[in-house]
């Protein structure tokens, strides 16, 4: 009887391990099928006119595909953790509101877009979309078109995300060898460039007349540019230097917020086609924010849409931050006045 019984353990015990293994072969083979289906949707957007490279991305950073122009190791890396550092500033900056951000340089532009599926997070009752969508594309391409082209191609990549249920998502945070290995052989690798980056320091003396200026050219551009709901100058590092803010919605934090993403704009298309950057458009719901740099800092504005011209705007703004940073390259020139400690000491009565 005993003999029995342990053979009818053991029996079940085999059958569940089979059970187990045949799950993973399952689970692995819709995990191919996947990538496999979405790399396809990738070639797609690819062949697009103008559209050089396409990179899906999870939400910490991790890199799930790519379809397009070679990538080193670090490339592949340092792209998706980019587009994640961006995405998270910029839904900060725009909770329940973000559709998409627009990196405009010299000799390229780069779309990053959210693909909301099921998996989303739900954070302040807003959804936080678990991937993003890189596009690089050449500069004189019509971004309408682009998104039009691809519409349904972005459908499919959700279906497919969907279809897959949680197994799709990786939990992972860290790499060894052989995770890294497996992530890097589904991309096409090319060799590491070599890159420097050189950094250096600045003094403002802003007097009476030029921050009486700096704030006139503000103000100016809020009345006289329709739709104007905030404006801001910020100075290197996120320091606010004045805000004109007409939309009591809008957080304190925009001047460092809108900083950091701008700065952070500026490594993915160097990284990507080491180029400059011109500005950073954040298309949101009923509005848009643009950031533009500026000598020593960035200009920042949200502008409601339905008084929004876009071409208008791109041939106002600059001339108005081209204003703004005159006026920070004249501060540079007022010479420092020379601290005398008598009149400090007199000042604050010691000795008395």
């Amino acid at each position: 009887m005993c003999s029995l019984k342990g053979s009818f353990f053991k029996k079940n015990y085999y059958i569940e391990k089979f059970e187990r293994r045949e799950l993973k072969i399952i689970e692995v083979k819709i995990m191919d099928d996947t990538i496999n289906q979405i790399k396809s949707h990738l070639r797609q957007i690819k062949t697009i006119t103008g559209v050089e490279n396409v990179v899906l991305t999870q939400r910490d950073g991790q890199p799930i595909e790519s379809a397009g122009v070679w990538l080193s190791k670090n490339e592949i890396f340092g792209v998706c953790s980019i587009v994640s550092a961006i995405f998270n500033v910029a839904e900060q900056l725009h909770p329940a509101t973000l559709n998409y951000l627009l990196i405009d340089g010299e000799r390229a532009k780069i779309l990053i877009a959210p693909i909301h599926t099921q998996m989303d997070r739900i954070v302040d009752y807003s959804s936080k979309a678990e991937y993003f969508l890189t596009i690089t594309a050449r500069l004189k391409v019509n971004l309408g078109a682009i998104m039009l082209s691809m519409k349904d191609t972005l459908d499919a990549i959700k279906n497919s995300i969907e279809y897959s249920g949680n197994d799709f998502k990786p939990p992972l945070r860290s790499y060894d060898e052989n995770a890294l290995k497996q992530v890097l052989d589904s991309f096409n690798v090319k060799e590491d460039g070599s890159y420097q980056e050189n950094f250096s320091s600045v003094n403002i003396n802003l007097n009476e007349e030029i921050s009486t200026k700096i704030r006139d050219c503000i103000f100016d551009f809020s009345k006289r540019v329709p739709g104007v709901k905030m404006a801001s100058i910020s100075l290197n590092g996120g320091y606010n230097l004045l805000n004109v803010n007409l939309d009591t919605a809008n957080t304190q934090s925009e001047g460092a917020l809108s900083y950091t993403l701008f700065d952070t704009s500026k490594k993915i298309i160097s990284t990507l086609k080491q180029t400059p950057i011109n500005n950073v458009l954040i298309d949101c719901i009923g509005y848009s924010h643009f950031i533009y740099g500026c000598e020593m800092g960035i200009f920042s504005t949200y502008i409601s849409r339905g008084q929004k011209r876009l071409g208008l705007l791109r041939l106002l703004i600059p001339q108005y931050v081209k204003l703004l940073s005159d006026l920070l390259i004249k501060s540079q020139q007022i010479e420092t006045p020379p601290l005398n400690l008598n009149n400090l000491f007199d000042g604050l009565k010691i000795g008395d």
